[in-house]
């Protein structure tokens, strides 16, 4: 499976000063507060830039989003980096939809096969 990896550079008041658009199109958000278009990141930020200032970088896996330009299930992972000599957050996306769909077919099946261990088939339907 390929992956597909968008990389966003924001700075501390989520304005977005960059992105590489493999995933979707920002040229109407450049330059504009970020935060009301991805409720995950309206919903984190804040606390996001404190934990930046004492960990490397921040992962979080399994975001599921439901914007019409991005469904799916998605890794977002942040850092600063240094870009035109200021410190901007990079934030990478990674398109995971199908590992994580695969997952959850696996789960099912295992939650299945557990919930009905033992039982007589042929009472399934009642």
């Amino acid at each position: 499976m390929s992956q597909i990896k968008q990389t966003l550079l924001l700075n501390n008041n989520a304005m977005l000063l960059h992105s590489c658009d493999s995933l979707f199109v920002t040229h109407q958000l450049r330059n504009q507060n970020i935060r009301p278009h991805f409720p995950f990141l309206e919903s984190i930020f804040e606390e996001l830039l404190k934990r930046l200032n004492v960990e490397s970088s921040i992962t979080f896996r399994g975001i599921e989003t439901k914007h019409h330009f991005l469904p799916g299930y998605y890794d977002y992972a942040f850092s600063f980096v240094s870009s035109g000599g200021n410190k901007v957050i990079q934030w990478q996306i990674l398109d995971e939809t199908d590992s994580y769909n695969i997952l959850k077919v696996k789960q099912q099946l295992s939650h299945e096969k557990e919930a009905f261990l033992g039982r007589n088939p042929s009472n399934y339907g009642r």
